[in-house]
Parts: structure tokens; sequence; C-alpha cells
């Protein structure tokens, strides 16, 4: 006798592979989020990014009465359209205004997101320095990466083609697919000249809400910007300062050590970094404003005493300093002594 399935199990099976489907769809979105979303206060909250194949810089959102504010766009557009898509599941509001903190490439490359999602509606600002420095450094940096990351697909393939080895295929396959993702989004990165600049400072005032986009001077580079909420005591300090050691290779450090003290004078309890989680009180700014002084001060002196850029290893002592900031061991230390030096001696 033919066997009939009640119908209350079509209803359980069809359940079942709905929730199947809607599990994996969930898991699907929570791998491609490229960021977490923390809330800091009321309104403000930090994207703190992923590690990545090519890193994003975190931002700062900021939600106002008539839209948001989001500080920086990361490396690529598709880790803008991403955030975007984060940025919606805490509020529908627009998108109204991108800052760009700085020229470096995974802090601006995804300005054309923004302008394509909201397009006449979304203004991007950036210091005037920083906005130079995109047109006559980021964009020649981006043209040079294409020809750089064609070059290193190509390489991978060909070391697919010739590894049998499958442990090591694998590894080849991921980095391989990471470059490719990355070479695909630089050519179709779009705009990404901010709309608007300024000189010292810009302050939005928006009800309850006054932010204050600021240029203190010179440091990580020639136009870092942070936004600071005066009522809120928070401050975003892009790669002005953040979570981990100095990126010196596009500095000002005597500079940057005026700059941190302009920065150690304000009023905030809080800062949302480029990069890392959110610190606490102004011990991060102390403690990097110590360490590039201690630098110089040790650079100037060898370089007084006759001591070649060579021979700074060996006469200079920064080790004290990575226990403090473990990221220096890997790597920072010999790059800050060259800067250093060429900033004592004038040598390019």
């Amino acid at each position: 006798m033919p066997r009939h399935n009640h119908p209350w199990t079509h209803r359980v099976a069809r359940l079942t592979i709905l929730l199947a489907l809607l599990f994996s769809a969930g898991s699907l979105w929570a791998q491609e989020q490229l960021f977490d979303l923390k809330k800091v206060t009321d309104g403000v909250y930090l994207a703190v990014a992923r590690e990545a194949h090519v890193i994003n810089s975190n931002a700062a959102v900021i939600i106002l009465d008539d839209g948001v504010l989001v500080a920086d766009t990361h490396s690529k557009p598709s880790a803008a359209r991403a955030l975007i898509e984060q940025i919606k599941t805490i509020t529908d509001k627009p998108i109204r205004y991108v800052v760009d903190t700085h020229f470096h490439y995974d802090h601006f490359q995804g300005n054309g997101a923004y302008l394509e999602a909201f397009p006449g509606a979304v203004e991007i600002i950036a210091s005037a320095p920083t906005r130079d420095g995109i047109v006559h450094r980021g964009i020649p940096r981006i043209k040079a990466e294409i020809i750089q990351y064609a070059e290193q697909v190509e390489q991978g393939k060909r070391r697919l083609a010739e590894t049998t080895d499958e442990e090591k295929r694998a590894k080849i396959e991921k980095n391989l697919a990471g470059d490719q993702e990355y070479l695909d989004d630089l050519k179709n990165i779009g705009d990404v000249l901010p709309t608007m600049s300024f000189e010292k400072s810009l302050v939005l005032h928006r009800g309850d809400r006054i932010v204050q986009i600021l240029f203190l001077g010179r440091g990580h580079t020639d136009g870092d910007t942070v936004i600071y909420l005066p009522k809120e005591k928070l401050i975003c300090t892009g790669d002005l300062l953040h979570a981990w050691d100095p990126y010196m290779p596009d500095s000002h450090p005597y500079d940057w050590i005026r700059t941190l003290q302009a920065l150690e004078r304000m009023d905030f309890e809080r800062i949302l970094p480029g990069h890392g989680d959110v610190l606490e009180g102004k011990g991060q700014v102390i403690l990097w404003r110590s360490y590039i002084q201690d630098l110089m001060k040790q650079v100037e002196k060898a370089y007084a005493e006759g001591v070649s850029e060579e021979d700074l290893i060996d006469k200079v002592d920064l080790e004290k300093w990575i226990e403090r900031m473990p990221t220096l061991a890997e790597g920072a230390i010999p790059a800050h002594l060259r800067k250093a030096y060429r900033e004592v001696s004038w040598e390019e």
C-alpha cells in the first residue's frame, strides 16, 4: 500500500528548507561583514576593520539629525559598500558626509562608493593638504598599484601552475583570489576626489550634535584631520594616532610631536582611532608623543657623533618601547630610524 505523507510533514519539510536557506544566507552575510560595528555612545559607532587581505581602515560612524557622517572610506570600494550595508542595520538615515582623514590608500579609496550610493547627496570632506595629497600622490599610487597587482596576479597564476603540493596550492589560491579581488576594485575605483576642503576647521551644527572637523597640524601626513565631538568628549584621529605604532614614511616627526601636544590639550575621554579598538583616555597620545621625541633625540645625538644611517640600528636603543607598543617588533623600528635620520640630516 503506498505511503502518503501527512500535510504537516510537508510543512515541516518546507520550514526546514527555509530555515536552512536563511541560515546559509545569514552565514554568508556574516562572512562578508568586513567590520565590527561597535556602539561608543548614542548615535556614535566605531566600525573596527576585521583582518583582510588588503588592510582596511576603521571608520567612525556619527548619526546626525539629518543624516550620517562617516570618517574614512577604506582601501577599496567593495569595503565601503559593505560598510554602507552594515550602517543600514543601525539607521535608515542617508550618509550625507564623508571625511577623509588623510591621503593614504586605506582611508580614501572607497570614496567613489559613497558618491555612487548617494548621488548628489553626499559631500566628501578633506583638509586642503589631504585633497592635494590625493591628487598628487594618492591617485598616482593607485595607478602604480594597478600595475603592481596585475603583475602579482600573473605571478600567482604561474606559481599555482607549477605547484603540486596541495597545502601550498591552497595558500597560493587564497592569495591569488585576494590579489585579483583587490585588482578588480582598483580598476573600478571611480571618483575619489573630495568635494569640499577646508583650511583649519569646519563645524557642523546638527540639532544637539556639534561636529568639529579640525586640522591641528602636520604629523602622520601633511594634512591629518581629526573629528571632535565636544559634548560627547570623543575624538576620531585617523592615523594621527591609533592603537598600533606610528607609520612614518610620509610623516613630519617634529610637527607630529607638536600636533600630538595640541591633541593632548583637548578635552576628550575616548579616541576612535584609524586602526584598532576604542582607546580610553590620553595614554596613547602621551605614549606616541614620548616615543617620537625619544626617537628623534637619539637620532639627533647619533648623527651629531658621525654615525651613519646604516649603523643607527646598533647605536639607538628603542627596545624599551616594544613592551608598550608590541607591533614595533614586527619590523617598524628600522623604518622609523631611516625616516628620523633623513629628517635630521635633510637627506631624501
